[in-house]
């Protein structure tokens, strides 16, 4: 038992720590940096345009590639542009390095262009036509679906198991109107199923007038833009849901959060993508394909669209210098759009509070029984071709 004495040195101790924590969480409080997201229970609805520093700071864009590009469903091609086993197209997504690639069973599959030995690219080119890919780097070959189908000076080493060195997977959806659509999320079964944002969406009436197996692939289009990916992507976002008449030509369009677009008519139709690449640059990326039927000055009439949308594009208004009231939001809001975003990413940020630390859902972590190196586990550990960006350490609203 303890004596009076020491009883009270010890309680004397204990109010000391007490006082000492306490004057450490203040000025922890005190220090800490500004959040980009209040820390709310519930996502609240915006009635303001969002700030002008979410379409310049990086943060806000790290944030975005954790929160949208890594877990959302995202639309990027169609399958026509894969006719043959072995076709594959590379793509990027808000900086991360993908392909897509018909299989033998005539599945199109995804995968990071990520070598598994070390993290080289293993397609270059934008596209091609292989039965085998090969990394140029040290000659690992990887089979259609992925599979490391040879590992030079690695197959006798103790440990390796071949099975578990395949090229990373990326969660991928066709749906029944040849649409290819990606999501980065890293776990065996995506956290956002593709019918939970798109269930039906490959049924709409005003798409059933058009059958798109009688289009094919014409020619793609690439242009640079000087504006955050946000400030492109609302403008479709807010101009789609078009069903106009033109002289009996229908033409129909619509948005597909976060960054894609489509416009259909009985002579072509065309996929626009606003690809983010920085905080404050972004690629406008169009893919063309004409109807099998379609004239020569019909089909010319494709260029004129463009470079009146590009030209409208490259001169676009931070939506943050317009001013919106709005205290009502459907899908027509201008607001709509900016919306999503907001809400998505104080959900995100929310997940991280909790958790303490950054959450990148499309991380892919090595398995331990894969037999890596030393030096293989270190290119992962550090996000090393995943591109999955810096830390945020200074978040400002």
């Amino acid at each position: 038992m303890l004596s009076i004495g020491t009883a009270v040195l010890f309680l004397v101790a204990l109010g000391i720590v007490v006082a000492a924590r306490r004057v450490l969480v203040k000025e922890r409080v005190a220090q800490a940096p500004a959040e980009i997201i209040p820390r709310v229970s519930k996502p609240k609805t915006i009635t303001q345009p969002l700030p002008e520093s979410w379409y310049k700071s990086d943060d806000i864009y790290e944030l975005e590639r954790r929160a949208i590009f890594s877990k959302k469903w995202v639309l990027i091609t169609h399958k026509q542009r894969f006719p043959e086993s072995g076709s594959w197209i590379r793509y990027e997504e808000a900086g991360f390095n993908f392909f897509l690639i018909r299989n033998k069973e005539g599945m199109i599959r995804a995968c990071h262009n990520i070598c598994r030995h070390r993290a080289f690219p293993v397609v270059t080119k934008d596209q091609g036509q292989n039965m085998v890919l090969s990394c140029k780097y040290h000659g690992w070959s990887y089979g259609l679906n992925g599979q490391l189908a040879k590992a030079p000076m690695y197959g006798d080493m103790q440990g390796f198991d071949k099975s578990k060195n395949g090229l990373f997977p990326i969660h991928t959806h066709v749906d029944e109107k040849g649409f290819v659509w990606i999501n980065m999320d890293a776990k065996d079964v995506p956290e956002v199923a593709w019918t939970d944002d798109f269930a039906g969406i490959d049924r709409l009436a005003r798409h059933q007038p058009f059958n798109l197996n009688d289009y094919t692939f014409d020619h793609s289009r690439q242009e640079t833009s000087a504006n955050n990916w946000k400030t492109v992507a609302d403008k479709y976002a807010s101009s789609s849901k078009i069903e106009q008449d033109e002289k009996a030509v229908t033409i129909v369009s619509d948005f597909y959060f976060p960054n894609a677009a489509l416009t259909i008519s009985p002579h072509f139709f065309f996929m626009m993508r606003c690809n983010p690449v920085s905080s404050t640059e972004s690629t406008m990326e169009f893919e063309v394909f004409r109807h099998k039927d379609a004239s020569d000055e019909q089909f010319q009439k494709i260029d004129d669209i463009f470079n009146q949308t590009l030209e409208e594009d490259k001169s676009l208004p931070n939506p943050a210098e317009k001013t919106f009231n709005s205290s009502v939001l459907g899908d027509d809001s201008p607001l709509f759009f900016q919306n999503q975003v907001h809400q998505l990413l104080e959900q995100h940020r929310q997940l991280e509070d909790v958790r303490g630390k950054e959450v990148r859902p499309a991380q892919q972590v090595v398995p331990t029984e894969a037999g890596a190196t030393e030096q293989d586990e270190s290119l992962f550990s550090s996000c090393a071709g995943l591109a999955c960006g810096k830390l945020a350490k200074q978040l400002a609203w």
